[in-house]
């Protein structure tokens, strides 16, 4: 049995628990959160569970196998870090961290040590996507010719906001851009030549930005992520022979194919429990082939995916220059 610790006590953490109630191979050991009320409602709901005041002593701790860590985006590199350098298997919440200078370093430790990491790109493990990426391989809609997708949504629907306006994690592009540019990089895997990015900029950070990514064979990915209108979260994968869409694409439950003779049909593939419970599965599967990372979300991906958020953040900073 796998013991896990999680680190931050929000709505993320209790959906990770959801998903790992569904587990045979792991069970909430312990939890760490500064928060007095947020310890006590996860001592409500898990009886036998440890709580900390702090994140110190739920590393500490030798009976822990694994941690979550489901605390602020700016302070990720620090303790997956930290957890690393104490032999504790790491699932970091997305993003994994804010600069690929920290994603590479963690990566290094990972390696040296021995330890597992991944970033929570749950997308990646939703049998959905995984049933599109089959449709994909047997080249149903031919070669990929651009990918779109857009997670946009209106903060003023929102609770708990004050941190995507803050000077060193703020804006959209950190808070749900990870989803749009893993889920794009999942789909085209090819060398990146342009990055282009007509932002909004608002308090000083990104509140809408439309990306165009033009790949070295000509392949287009285009990805919009908002936090001031509501969209629908649409994908659509262009290819010779046709296409596919799906909504919302970062945990789809169905696509639609549709080919240039004019055939269309339905896919549906629905989650295995829930949306959490796949990626849970598979650090658990990991850790059991004593793997320090994931096929599917590797090291490498989530350094791809820094560097690619890096140079779209280069162009949010020229715009922030010209106002």
């Amino acid at each position: 049995m796998i013991n896990w610790g999680i680190l931050g006590a929000g709505n993320i953490a209790h959906r990770f628990l959801q998903g790992l109630s569904y587990s045979e191979e792991g069970q909430l050991y312990a939890v760490a959160s500064h928060s007095q009320e947020k310890r006590d409602e996860f001592k409500r709901l898990c009886p036998q569970i440890i709580t900390y005041d702090n994140y110190d002593d739920i590393l500490n701790n030798k009976n822990i196998d694994a941690v979550y860590l489901a605390m602020w985006h700016k302070d990720h590199y620090q303790w997956a870090k930290q957890a690393l350098l104490k032999h504790k298997a790491v699932l970091c919440e997305k993003p994994a961290v804010l600069s690929t200078e920290e994603m590479k370093e963690l990566a290094k430790i990972a390696k040296e040590n021995q330890v597992f990491f991944m970033e929570a790109m749950k997308t990646r493990f939703i049998p959905m996507v995984l049933e599109l990426k089959k449709i994909l391989d047997e080249g149903t809609i031919g070669k990929i010719q651009r990918v779109e997708n857009r997670f946009c949504y209106d903060i003023s629907q929102a609770q708990n906001t004050r941190y995507l306006f803050e000077k060193d994690q703020g804006g959209i592009l950190n808070d749900v851009g990870s989803y749009n540019i893993a889920s794009l990089l999942d789909y085209i895997n090819e060398n990146i030549v342009k990055v282009e990015n007509d932002v909004t900029i608002d308090r000083d950070v990104d509140v809408h930005d439309r990306v165009t990514v033009t790949f070295e064979h000509g392949q287009i990915g285009f990805m919009e992520m908002a936090m001031v209108e509501n969209k629908a979260p649409l994908m659509t994968i262009y290819g010779t022979k046709g296409k596919i869409e799906c909504i919302p694409f970062y945990r789809p439950e169905k696509a639609t194919v549709f080919l240039n003779d004019g055939e269309s049909y339905e896919v549906e593939k629905g989650y295995t429990h829930d949306d959490f419970y796949t990626q849970i599965a598979e650090v658990h599967q990991c850790l059991k082939n004593n793997q320090i990372e994931s096929k599917r979300m590797s090291l490498e991906d989530s350094i791809k995916v820094q560097e690619l958020t890096e140079q779209i953040r280069e162009k949010v900073k020229e715009k922030k220059n010209e106002i």
